[in-house]
């Protein structure tokens, strides 16, 4: 199994208002056509495409390349920009004027790109996509969560939907006590407590706890969205888009983590812990559950086992909510977009479409990634890449000379890791499939709002602030129903609420 989606962020929990603005930045490309050769063949079409790396840029000279431009007889130009400087190189080439024929855009709803699109920019792929049978093989839900207005603005860069999050649980504590996988919240609090209270490392000692959370630099919108109350927005039963801390189920999910961290079954600090802690913790011989990928419970079993070799971690579904039902994270199922400058004409349009469409298979794929099987990779009967040294030389990898392609979707990335026993991985599937029925969408995913431009992000730090300060006990129930008040009287917030729910109803209208 590849490692292109283990090591890149799928993102940090979508901010509560999404937000856009107005600018009158507009976009214009040179990208003329190659003549036809002297002997009357077409010479190869020019194809420039800008995009990030997360290491050295490779060279235009691989062979991967050599072997896609002899096969669509074009000339591929890829510009690699280090991700860390790659957002302000866009804004800039695009107040130039001076972007490629393709570009990746990891955002389209920030203020330039936006506007940019809405004056006609970038190319509608939405009429194409159906012609070109991997690209419209990716599923239905990926293509609405990157839509603009309905629409398909570009070839989404594909990522899981599904099997970034789980429940991780030390089996071996749960064998030791006697117990079962939680599968209510009040299973989950008697697990947190058995963990915490009943010695579960048999060493005597008061020295373990049930759960570790994050909260830094927002709590984990698992401990919210579990509960059944919207990822990051729900519709209510009016059918308007309404924030997830508008939900009443917000206040089951408040009242359970304050209980959890009141009576002590949790890692404390919750507001300053960091994410790399849950791995800390768990592999340390400290914590009995967290929430985090699938594959991290084999992940995290060879860590644990260096120090305590017979630990065992498993993930498991999350237990259900209060109404009985089991909520999950969908995730957007991309990291951005590539889109196409309108100023390519429609021939070259499909030729880009059509490489792309080929580089969406599992095959080119590898060849873009890791360069010459035999030569730069090896592949083991199970799936498991191994570049060679000669290989890396050249520059192959998948967070560098991948970066330019869309990829193949595989559904079982976040639940796959090299060396894990074919009993493993099956458990792990089956996992994820369970995970894809009760996975819910952020239906508000894609739409952005003009008020929202400068109040976002205050309005998300006093909601993130108000929902720790409850859990940890700062502040009561009842100021947390006077803050939501507050929002629902802020003349500015409903005004952004207005403005969403237009946007929403033009979303689902396509």
């Amino acid at each position: 199994m590849n490692n292109w989606l283990r090591n890149t962020n799928i993102g940090a929990m979508a901010a509560v208002v999404l937000l856009a603005g107005c600018s009158s930045t507009t976009t214009t490309s040179s990208t003329s056509e190659a003549p036809a050769g002297d002997n009357g063949s077409k010479a190869p079409i020019e194809i420039n495409i800008l995009t990030t790396t997360y290491n050295s840029a490779p060279s235009n000279d691989l062979e991967s390349l050599k072997q896609l431009n002899a096969k669509f007889n074009v000339k591929i130009n890829v510009t690699y920009v280090p991700a860390n400087n790659y957002p302000d190189k866009l804004n800039v080439m695009l107040a130039a004027g001076d972007l490629p024929d393709v570009t990746l855009v990891w955002d389209i709803n920030t203020q330039t790109f936006a506007n940019a699109t809405n004056q006609g920019a970038f190319w509608d792929l939405t009429p194409y996509i159906k012609n070109y049978p991997n690209l419209a093989a990716y599923p239905p839900q990926i293509y609405k969560n990157v839509a603009f207005k309905g629409k398909t603005m570009g070839i989404p860069r594909v990522r899981p939907i599904d099997g970034h999050q789980s429940l991780l649980i030390r089996q071996d504590w749960l064998d030791k006590l006697g117990l079962k996988a939680p599968t209510t919240m009040d299973e989950f609090y008697n697990v947190m407590e058995a963990f915490t209270k009943n010695d579960p490392d048999g060493n005597g000692k008061n020295d373990t706890y049930g759960f570790v959370g994050h909260g830094t630099p927002t709590i984990s919108s698992y401990f919210i969205s579990m509960f059944g109350n919207g990822l990051q927005h729900y519709v209510d039963d009016s059918g308007q888009l309404q924030p997830s801390f508008f939900n009443p189920k917000m206040k089951d999910a408040l009242a359970f983590w304050n209980k959890v961290n009141k009576n002590g079954v949790m890692v404390p600090d919750l507001p300053l812990l960091q994410v790399s802690q849950i791995r800390d913790f768990m592999t340390q011989d400290k914590a009995g559950m967290g929430f985090t990928n699938t594959y991290d419970g084999h992940l995290y079993t060879d860590d644990l086992k260096k120090v305590n070799p017979k630990a065992v971690i498993v993930p498991y579904l999350f237990p259900a909510a209060p109404d009985g039902k089991v909520y999950m994270e969908a995730a957007p199922g991309s990291f951005g977009i590539f889109m196409i400058n309108k100023k390519v004409n429609e021939d070259k349009l499909k030729k880009i479409l059509e490489i792309y469409d080929y580089t969406a298979t599992r095959e080119a794929y590898n060849l873009v990634a890791y360069g010459i099987k035999g030569t730069d990779y090896n592949e083991n009967a199970a799936g498991d890449i191994t570049q060679t040294e000669e290989g890396k030389k050249k520059g192959y990898a998948f967070d560098t000379s991948a970066q330019w392609v869309s990829s193949y979707y595989d559904k079982y990335v976040k639940a796959d890791l090299p060396g894990m026993t074919p009993e493993t991985k099956e458990y792990n599937h089956k996992l994820v499939d369970k995970i894809a029925t009760v996975s819910v969408p952020n239906p508000g995913l894609g739409l952005v709002t003009p008020t929202a431009l400068e109040k976002s992000a205050d309005w998300n730090k006093k909601i993130n602030d108000m929902e720790t300060n409850v859990i940890i006990g700062k502040n009561s129930m009842e100021d947390w129903d006077k803050f939501v008040k507050s929002f629902k009287d802020d003349p500015t917030y409903q005004k952004h609420l207005k403005e969403l729910n237009e946007l929403y109803k033009e979303k689902i209208k396509n």
